[in-house]
């Protein structure tokens, strides 16, 4: 099999394959992702049988989209694929149950967990945040690498450009239309649970779907009492180091898996 660079005119195979493992098609996620980040590709003569996505950072890769045709699995495939994005520096993934497994062998420890809820946010919104604008990227910036300990500029410009960023007193939260009906949450950042409970109220409020992934149990119980159901629980695992830089104390939710 042939592993080579994906390019923007693969989103459609990949999407086709993701669909395939019953993962959203997400487009737009896709193109996001392979713009910022570098996708590898694995193909046979009928076509694309696996994805990965490695995005660099100064401080450490995150590999994402870690994906095998059901023709292709349980042949080392995905173990092939992610050994090629990994280096000697430090990494970090989101694990599925099933894929956890193969990390633990690759040298990813868990380092936390996140649980995913979507569903029709029911609440009300908090009214304690507004919308932010291009004069605050730079702000906005400087906090992300704070409580993340990542260098993603770009993320920013892309939320502000493409989706919306509402700031409170006590923190800020991103949106992101991932998919033509559901708005993506996240990142959070906030003080603390309860913040970060009224951040998500004030981007859900009034959306017919959306989706966040959150770790607090105070968080969690908040979006379960508000409508939003869990699709289950990721790992989040690192490699080449004990543990994720920044402040995470204060990092309440990704924007997606794939970014850190």
């Amino acid at each position: 099999m042939e592993l080579r660079r994906l390019t923007l005119d693969d989103i459609p195979a990949c999407s086709d394959l993701a669909e395939s493992r019953s993962w959203p098609r997400e487009e737009s996620k896709w193109e996001f992702l392979l713009t910022h980040g570098e996708g590898w590709g694995l193909f046979d003569e009928h076509g694309l049988v696996g994805t990965t996505i490695v995005t660099r950072y100064p401080e450490l890769a995150s590999v994402s989209m870690v994906l095998v045709a059901e023709r292709a699995a349980r042949q080392g495939h995905a173990r092939r694929m992610v050994s090629h994005v990994l280096d000697t520096g430090v990494s970090t993934l989101f694990a599925t149950p099933m894929g956890r497994p193969l990390y633990e062998q690759l040298g990813f420890h868990a380092v936390g967990f996140t649980d995913i809820h979507a569903g029709t946010f029911t609440g009300p919104a908090a009214g304690v945040s507004h919308l932010a604008t291009p004069a605050d990227l730079d702000d906005l910036v400087a906090l992300d690498t704070k409580v993340t300990g990542l260098t993603r500029p770009y993320l920013w410009e892309s939320l502000l450009r493409m989706g919306t960023v509402r700031i409170s007193e006590h923190g800020v939260a991103g949106t992101w239309q991932v998919r033509e009906a559901r708005k993506l949450i996240g990142p959070v950042i906030a003080d603390s649970p309860a913040d970060a409970c009224a951040l998500i109220a004030d981007c859900a409020a009034g959306d017919p779907s959306v989706r966040v992934d959150v770790h607090d149990p105070e968080v969690i119980a908040f979006v379960r009492e508000n409508g939003l159901e869990s699709w289950g629980e990721a790992t989040w695992m690192v490699r080449g180091a004990g543990h994720l830089p920044g402040d995470r104390t204060r990092y309440r939710a990704p924007l997606l898996q794939a970014v850190g």
